[in-house]
Parts: C-alpha cells; structure tokens; sequence
C-alpha cells in the first residue's frame, strides 16, 4: 500500500483482492446463452465461447469465493416482453452486438432462459442485479450493494467482454471500486474484440487469471485456517 493525501491505496493484486474487502460479480451467465437447452443453443448459435473458454474457470473461481464467504453477485442481462424499457436507439444497434441479435425470446424477464445459468447453483444469499443496460449499475442497486456491505474490490467475470463486462468495469472505476478483470473467466465469440477489450481494460484496471487469483486466495484461506503463518 501507499498513502498519497487523505487515502490509501492498494498496490499489489494481493492486496486489492483481499477477501475481506472484495466481492465476485458474474455477468450475464445465464441459460439462454450458456445452457445447451438455451435459446442460443436451440437456434444453432455456437456457445462453445462460453461453455469451453471461460465457464470451467469461472466455476472454479466462484467455488473458492463462496468458501471463502466472498460476496457473490450474479448480473442478469434482461429484456421485456412488451419492449417497454428498450429504447429506440438500443434496438437499432442490437444488431451490431455479439450476442443472440434476431431471437426475440433471448434472455426475456420471467423466463427460465433469463434465469442464473443453472450449473452456477446461486445460492439464496447471492444477490442478483437484473439489469436491462449494458452495465450492471445503469437503474441497478449494485452500486448501493457493494458500498453497504463495505466492498472496494470487484473480481469481474461473464460475458460479453466488449459489451457488459466491459460497460460494468468502467462504472466500477466511476464509482470508486477496484476491478479486476480475470481474462480466462470472461468471453466473446469474437475473438478480435475479446482481446481489444481487455487490452483497454488492461490499461485502465487489474487484469489477471483464475490461476493468479485463485493461489492469492488460497494463500488467504491458508491464513485463515493458521493465523500464524
């Protein structure tokens, strides 16, 4: 850590992602778009992007975060039946998003698509943010979550990482939070602007592995069991 006047600021991944201030947020992995009986599965689109490349990892990371007893906070993207909340503009760029454009049923509130993906198993404390905007603070409580419960770090993971993981990082950095960015647990199925977003998250927060966090945690938790380690 270093002071710099009136704060002190984190310096090392370690101490950024320290469990006691630090909380998971999981975006946008849902049925629809992750689950082989989604709506993207069953319309033929390819969810290897998500199912091979980052669910696996991000698996792994929400398992030690909950024994960790690190908030876990699952984001849900969401769309209305009636289009009552989308906007005009919202719709006419649709198309342009890397995500299920042309399926009127992805991702519709109060369906079983829109649901947490069910392997993810969200527990009765997990809050769930439903979103209907890129980012997961736009007419959300998450940023009243976090600061209420005393967070200052937020491991980011989901999808899609040029579209809501990235809109949710930039807030995260508005809002006074710390983001970190794990690389193998967020995914596009389009690999150029995958690696063009985490090239500008890179240069604006933390952006590490599942493997990197996972052995600072480890080390936590070790720390946990044996205090004087």
């Amino acid at each position: 850590m270093w002071n710099t006047p009136g704060k002190l600021v984190y310096e090392t991944l370690a101490e950024v992602v320290h469990p006691g201030h630090s909380a998971l947020i999981v975006i946008d992995v849902q049925n629809d778009n992750a689950s082989p009986r989604g709506c993207q599965a069953l319309n033929g689109r390819d969810i290897s992007w998500i199912r091979e490349a980052a669910l696996p990892n991000i698996k792994r990371v929400l398992a030690k975060a909950r024994k960790l007893g690190i908030m876990v906070i699952f984001a849900r993207n969401t769309r209305t039946a009636d289009g009552t909340i989308e906007s005009g503009p919202r719709l006419r760029y649709r198309g342009k998003s890397s995500g299920a454009s042309g399926l009127p049923n992805h991702k519709i509130e109060g369906t079983w698509g829109h649901e947490v993906l069910d392997e993810l198993e969200p527990r009765p404390g997990e809050r769930q943010i439903t979103k209907y905007r890129s980012s997961a603070f736009i007419g959300t409580p998450l940023d009243l979550v976090l600061r209420g419960n005393g967070i200052e770090s937020v491991v980011v993971a989901g999808v899609v990482t040029e579209f809501c993981v990235l809109a949710t990082v930039n807030d995260l950095l508005h809002y006074g939070y710390y983001a970190v960015v794990l690389s193998d647990c967020v995914a596009s199925n389009n690999p150029k602007l995958h690696e063009a977003a985490l090239l500008i998250m890179s240069h604006r927060c933390d952006v590490s592995t599942s493997a990197e966090l996972l052995e600072i945690w480890q080390k936590s938790e070790e720390k946990l069991l044996n205090p004087n380690l």
